[in-house]
């Protein structure tokens, strides 16, 4: 269905009294526009200073300057301006913010859309507080005189209005003679006023457009009521010059003395216009580009649900495959062994041999395996890492005692130094692994006759732990390679039998899974060292924060990026609220445990321990159960995170307002009294 013109009028109408809003913004009387409601539609600076109230606190709303003992008589008067009676000097008594009263003088009289059909009414108030008391205390100044002067005054700062109006505006008398122009139209066609006025207005606009505009001028002056305000036209104007210009044309009649008359409010829109255009093709173009992105993401939605299935798979046949291969691995293993310990009595040199080639074919062919499940689960995320406070020297002398007798077989001498009483928070079997892997890969590519050493040395609340060696180094375009899967620098000493090409992979994982984050740093010929981080035990940190009665409610920011995090505590303080920012899973869980936040936000995408399995620890555990997730991620995977326990899931970029109003929503809902239940909760798993 079409749209209704009425509406389309009414609309123009008051877009038109807007457009005159800027000229009328300076004078000194109240100019107030009411809709058929009585509803305020313009509210100029005048207004504001007379009775107090600001433009924003009124426009939309009923006019609030009628005093409560008024109401009666302002509705009755506001039914008789509807129906088309003007009002010209009315003295009566209005009300400013603070609630004194105020003697004004208003002039009303009614606005009509281009029908004719009264839509509203446009008033101006002037103050005459001053004015009573001058004559009730002198009694010597007429009224009439009075008003001559006020009219007087008036039409002066009108002309001055005229003249500081940003829109060029002219005035035509019913032959369409100009009669009156200000500066701006002298500047917006290049004409001098003695050059412009009692010309026809047809000197202004196109040769090809004359032929229609006696006929569109007398649609202005058909009727016997006049329309105040106009209807908004996109014309072509013409200047002194020739040139054409696209403009934007407002034409407000009124009758006048001297007989009919229309204001012309004339803008140049050729800038506007040649954005409108370049927006046209932008938007088309986005249309193109956003119907092959639909396309692009479907396609994409297909390959990644056959990626999952593939991964799905993957997973079951490594899980199927490693029960299948262990088994038959087992028995070779142990029967092999059972047959070397009875070599020398039952088999001669070379049969031996052949039995230490099985042993070590099978003892590689099992590390593999291992090394392929132990990496399937970590990208997978189902590797649960069991964490607890253990001593970083004891954990590191059980790996050394495993390691030394095959550093003595090449008569590789091992050192090590670890402070006796650091400990760390983690995975006590897992850093063990860690060390292993960096030890025995050292030991391997290492010379006989050469060093290896392990230190470990306490930095700014991490432990730094490095392997060094004494081997054939490796080249610094393979420095980030190594920690890729199945990746084996080409060059090796002679006789090193490269490994799965899985060990730093697993490694650099079990690392980052921690929390920390691992390097190297080697050249050819000259060693290598591997070194590591991970966080060390603390005591319950402290994070600035408590809870007293009364304070605003606790968001725990769980966010690695710089400054996605930054912005998001900005929101949240901003607003009132108080922020605590944390950039690891490992350190959400333990600040979630010390400080029970009433909410916590928390992206996916992590390193080491991702937003999910944060998730899903922070859930398991009755110290943190309760406490409402907001999952904040570019990841879209809200039907994921509400199945794991998130309380919400908005998806980056995320507003200031949707973010605060699902804060609100969950604070409203859990309270302080949840906070003490977890706090509770948390004393008595702790067994405090």
């Amino acid at each position: 269905m079409g749209k209704n013109p009425n509406d389309s009028r009414e609309k123009q109408l008051w877009e038109t009294v807007q457009r005159l809003h800027a000229v009328v913004e300076s004078s000194p009387l109240a100019i107030i526009a009411l809709d058929g409601e009585g509803h305020v539609r313009m509210w100029n600076r005048s207004a504001e200073r007379m009775f107090g109230w600001t433009e924003a606190e009124v426009i939309g709303r009923p006019n609030p300057t009628i005093p409560t003992d008024r109401k009666e008589e302002y509705r009755a008067l506001l039914k008789s301006r509807m129906q088309g009676e003007a009002q010209l000097g009315f003295e009566t008594i209005r009300a400013r913010k603070d609630g004194a009263p105020v003697d004004v003088s208003i002039w009303t009289a009614p606005l009509r859309d281009s029908t004719g059909k009264i839509i509203g009414i446009m008033t101006e108030l002037a103050d005459i507080t001053e004015r009573k008391r001058i004559d009730k205390e002198q009694g010597q100044l007429r009224a009439s005189e009075h008003a001559a002067r006020a009219e007087a005054g008036i039409e002066k700062r009108y002309r001055k209005l005229l003249e500081a109006a940003p829109d060029a505006i002219l005035e035509v008398d019913r032959q369409g003679r100009i009669v009156l122009v200000n500066v701006q139209v002298e500047k917006l066609f290049g004409y001098t006023r003695s050059e412009l006025l009692g010309k026809p207005i047809e000197l202004l606009i196109p040769e090809r457009l004359l032929s229609r505009h006696p006929v569109h001028r007398e649609r202005y002056f058909d009727k016997p009521v006049m329309r105040p305000m106009g209807t908004g036209l996109e014309l072509y104007a013409k200047r002194a010059d020739g040139t054409e210009f696209a403009v934007d044309v407002t034409l407000s009649p009124y009758e006048a003395e001297g007989g009919d008359r229309v204001i012309c409010v004339v803008r140049d829109v050729s800038e506007r216009k040649r954005a409108e255009e370049q927006i046209q093709t932008l938007n088309q173009n986005l249309e193109r580009h956003t119907e092959a992105l639909i396309l692009t993401n479907k396609a994409l939605e297909f390959q990644n649900r056959e990626v999952e299935k593939v991964n799905r798979l993957k997973d079951e046949f490594l899980a199927s495959m490693s029960h299948e291969l262990r088994t038959p691995l087992n028995s070779i293993i142990g029967f092999s062994d059972l047959l070397a310990e009875r070599g020398d009595e039952q088999f001669t040199p070379k049969q031996k041999r052949f039995i230490g080639h099985i042993q070590q074919g099978a003892r590689h062919l099992l590390e593999l395996i291992n090394d392929i499940l132990d990496l399937s689960k970590i990208e997978a995320g189902h590797l649960e890492l069991k964490y607890e406070d253990f001593n970083v020297s004891a954990a590191a002398a059980e790996v050394l005692a495993t390691v030394r007798p095959i550093a003595i077989a090449k008569s590789i001498e091992v050192s090590s130094m670890f402070p006796e009483d650091l400990s760390l928070e983690g995975d006590r079997l897992r850093f063990k692994q860690i060390l292993y892997n960096l030890l025995s890969n050292a030991i391997k590519f290492t010379a006989a006759g050469g060093r290896v050493s392990i230190e470990c040395s306490e930095t700014g609340g991490m432990a730094l732990v490095s392997v060094t060696d004494t081997g054939i180094g490796i080249p610094a375009e393979e420095h980030e390679a190594i920690f890729s899967s199945f990746h084996q620098v080409g060059t090796t000493t002679k006789g090193v039998r490269e490994g799965t090409g899985l060990g730093l992979a697993i490694t650099k994982r079990l690392v980052e899974q921690h929390g920390g984050r691992i390097w190297v740093e080697s050249e050819p010929g000259k060693g290598s060292r591997f070194t590591f981080t991970m966080p060390i035990q603390a005591e319950t940190q402290d994070y600035g924060v408590s809870h007293q009665p009364g304070d605003p409610p606790l968001i725990l920011v769980v966010e690695d990026e710089g400054a996605a995090q930054e912005l998001l505590v900005s929101y949240l303080e901003e607003s009132g609220y108080r922020a605590v920012a944390v950039s690891t899973g490992t350190e959400a869980i333990r600040a979630a445990r010390d400080i029970h936040p009433d909410v916590i936000t928390m992206d996916v995408l992590m390193p080491g321990k991702t937003g999910w399995q944060t998730l899903e620890e922070l859930k398991k555990s009755p110290a943190t159960e309760a406490i409402p997730v907001i999952i904040v991620s570019v990841v879209e995977e809200r039907k994921k995170g509400l199945s794991i326990g998130a309380a919400d899931y908005l998806v980056k970029p995320v507003s200031k307002e949707h973010l605060l109003e699902a804060i609100r929503r969950l604070t409203a809902t859990s309270g302080w009294k949840s906070r003490e239940d977890r706090s509770r909760r948390h004393e008595e798993s702790s067994g405090g």
